[in-house]
């Protein structure tokens, strides 16, 4: 899919921003950033964060526009991922509950004279790649139902923008910050019981990740500058998945050992057993797993001034030394989630809001 065309935009008078997903790791960094520049801040999630989140399922009219009264910006975090609890059926209909809930909030958002619209959209959405690093102008084609609601949530966005609204769609790696697990989580279970490692191929291949709170800088950069337009966040010479996984064992003075396994068996295996939803990894994760995936973050570099400020090597080992110190992971949301201020609650929730549907990305 080709990218839109930036409008001419001029940077915003701060006012006030809503951060979908505002419970989830993403999210409570986009809370955090904004309001230290001086942004009155609301959330939405299914769980509350602070006083100032409404509770909700964004697929439901009335809450998609009792969030977006009185906002100017909007930062769509928000969506159903792998670890948000995928029924063994129907992934399908899961994942589209992302594209619903995308379509109130942009209409919400309209209606309301929002007049920036953020999306976090996902590396996913390309599917394998022809060629690397992978731009933001390269096909899409997601090999299953997550990265394929996140294209239909960019098509969506993209039909705003001709519109006249100013959105900006990012495609980040995989992020990674204090309390993100996710596939993270056997690896490190692994490594701190000193059990062997396995990777799926020769571990020649990079794998690339970017940190959580430059993920929020390039949304706080893109909301406070007014640019539309797509760009992928990434870190910068990411090592191959073989140095990563040593470097790791090594700083964790862990006993495990580096395994690889042969690729194309493993993938028939694990695909195998996904058909009777038996498998520890889903196709999307699976299939590109030996694959050389790095996106290029120039257009992002240039247009924004934005740079990724952390290595995947530091990123992987602070992620570590946070899930195995204890209450780590307890600790560090409690500590983001206090220090944030109180400005404005919203109206109560409906009680009726149990749907599935966050956390952020």
């Amino acid at each position: 899919m080709q990218t839109a065309t930036p409008p001419q935009t001029s940077p915003p008078q701060r006012g006030c921003v809503l951060v979908t997903g505002a419970a989830g790791l993403l999210g409570r960094e986009l809370v955090g950033q904004f309001r230290g520049l001086g942004w009155e801040t609301l959330g939405v999630d299914l769980a509350r964060a602070d006083a100032n989140t409404l509770v909700g399922d964004l697929a439901r009219e009335e809450i998609a526009r009792q969030a977006c009264a009185g906002v100017d910006v909007v930062v769509h975090a928000a969506a159903r991922q792998y670890h948000s609890g995928v029924p063994p059926m129907g992934r399908r209909q899961f994942f589209a509950h992302n594209e619903v809930a995308t379509r109130q909030l942009l209409a919400a958002a309209r209606d309301a004279g929002v007049r920036h619209f953020v999306l976090l959209s996902s590396d996913m959405s390309y599917g394998i790649p022809d060629a690397v690093p992978i731009r933001e102008d390269a096909p899409q084609h997601p090999i299953g139902p997550y990265g394929q609601s996140k294209v239909a949530c960019e098509r969506l966005c993209l039909a705003a923008a001709e519109s006249g609204m100013c959105v900006t769609i990012f495609r980040p790696r995989l992020i990674i910050g204090p309390g993100r697990l996710g596939v993270l989580k056997t690896l490190f279970d692994r490594i701190q019981a000193g059990k062997t490692v396995y990777m799926i191929g020769g571990g020649a291949n990079r794998y690339q990740m970017v940190a959580v709170s430059d993920v929020a800088d390039g949304c706080v950069r893109a909301v406070e500058q007014g640019v539309a337009g797509v760009f992928n966040l990434g870190s910068h010479h990411p090592p191959t998945v073989r140095a990563l996984l040593e470097d790791l064992v090594a700083r964790a003075e862990s006993r495990s050992r580096i395994r690889s396994l042969p690729a194309g068996l493993t993938r028939m295996a694990l695909a195998g057993l996904d058909r009777f939803r038996l498998s520890p990894l889903t196709p999307e994760q699976y299939r590109i797993a030996p694959v050389d995936f790095v996106l290029d973050t120039t257009a992002a570099e240039r247009a924004l001034g934005w740079r990724a400020r952390f290595d995947d090597a530091e990123m992987l080992w602070s992620a570590y030394r946070t899930y195995t110190t204890d209450g780590g992971i307890v600790a560090a949301r409690t500590a983001a989630s206090d220090a944030l201020p109180r400005i404005r609650p919203p109206a109560a929730p409906s009680a009726s809001s149990t749907t599935k549907q966050t956390s952020s990305r």
